[in-house]
């Protein structure tokens, strides 16, 4: 009888030990959504160039944490939509005209603009990046506006909204984003 209780007793440490174990792997283990990046910081890490920085880039699929050395934040990747107003932009020859648009913007997933948004929005609101983009958007869009006539403007939207796209991709790559869609 003593040999069964005790055959038990170990039975149940082994399992209990084994749950246990299984709950401390589990707690090191992030996974990440396609529409997700994991930012791995706290240690170096070498760049595909050979170049190294201070954190590991997991966009989808799984990863693990150094306990004690690495610490783990989430971006989202997804839309963010942009209603973008923009009231008296003086357009080529002095008229001032209101322009109503719709935004999608993202956090890019090409790894080397990724890392523009990760130096300037990680640990930021999203709806702070959604002002940022915003703001860029529109002075572009104020930009562009000067350059064109009021006809060009009615005549050719698809040109415009071109034109903003050009005008604009560059400053969005510096911050990170990436305008997926834009009408006017």
């Amino acid at each position: 009888m003593e040999v069964l209780a005790s055959g038990v007793c170990i039975a149940a440490t082994a399992a209990f030990g084994l749950l246990f174990l299984v709950v401390v792997l589990r707690s090191f283990l992030y996974i990440c959504r396609p529409n997700e990046v994991l930012i791995f910081s706290g240690r170096n890490h070498t760049t595909t160039d050979g170049g190294q920085r201070g954190y590991r880039i997991v966009h989808g699929g799984r990863a693990w944490r150094v306990p004690f050395i690495e610490k783990v934040d989430l971006m989202d990747l997804a839309l963010i939509a942009l209603d973008l107003q923009v009231n008296n932009a003086f357009s080529k020859g002095g008229i001032p005209l209101h322009i109503h648009a719709i935004a999608n913007v993202k956090i890019s997933s090409d790894e080397s603009v990724m890392m523009n948004a990760i130096e300037r929005f990680l640990g930021r609101e999203r709806d702070e990046i959604k002002r940022v983009a915003k703001e860029s958007l529109e002075g572009h869009l104020r930009g562009v506006l000067a350059k064109l006539t009021p006809e060009e403007v009615n005549e050719d939207r698809l040109k415009f909204a071109h034109t903003l796209l050009e005008e604009a991709d560059d400053d969005l790559r510096k911050l990170g984003l990436q305008l997926d869609t834009l009408k006017v």
